[in-house]
């Protein structure tokens, strides 16, 4: 009987396959120990679903993270957005990393503040952790991110053996 041969797919073509996803960098330490101000949630002036926390890291540790940040692998982002998508140009790095956003969670006083007084009135539920889809992005002269509407992602995964819900916002 004679031997068949593979001659592969029949179109020619090679299918795509996804990339690995990137590994999550070894973020720098929190030095020095935070907090080192009390830190005060300030409401957004155009919505209560954001706060923003002045003076939450130190300008030193600022330093040492944008330095850390200029290292990492930024992607510019597509001129052509999916539909449904807002026109952004931008340079971006994305990576799930649960332990950095637990230590951000944990380790800098953003716990304590957000979950001091009544968070159901606050927040309309209690805070559990942060998003682990850890984003960074840099604009530079002429990138911009278009006007849209933000939406918010619900998010639940098991680590630790603790189910954790988190809201995403993009």
């Amino acid at each position: 009987m004679p031997k068949t041969k593979n001659k592969g797919p029949k179109s020619g073509k090679v299918e795509a396959s996804t990339p690995p996803p990137p590994v999550p960098p070894s973020w720098p330490a929190f030095k020095p120990s935070l907090p080192i101000v009390d830190l005060a949630p300030e409401p957004h002036p155009l919505t209560s679903k954001v706060v923003l926390m002045p003076s939450f890291f130190p300008r030193s540790l600022c330093r040492d993270y944008v330095t850390f940040l200029k290292t990492l692998p930024l992607q510019t982002t597509p001129g052509r957005p999916k539909r449904g998508e807002a026109v952004r140009v931008n340079d971006r790095f994305q990576v799930d990393s649960y332990d950095f956003a637990t230590r951000l969670w944990e380790q800098t006083g953003l716990k304590d503040v957000l979950l001091d007084g009544d968070v159901n009135e606050k927040w309309g539920g209690e805070p559990v952790g942060l998003n682990p889809n850890i984003r960074v992005y840099r604009y530079s002269k002429g990138q911009f991110f278009d006007c849209h509407c933000t939406f918010i992602s619900l998010i639940s995964t098991t680590v630790h053996s603790a189910t954790i819900v988190a809201t995403s916002m993009a």
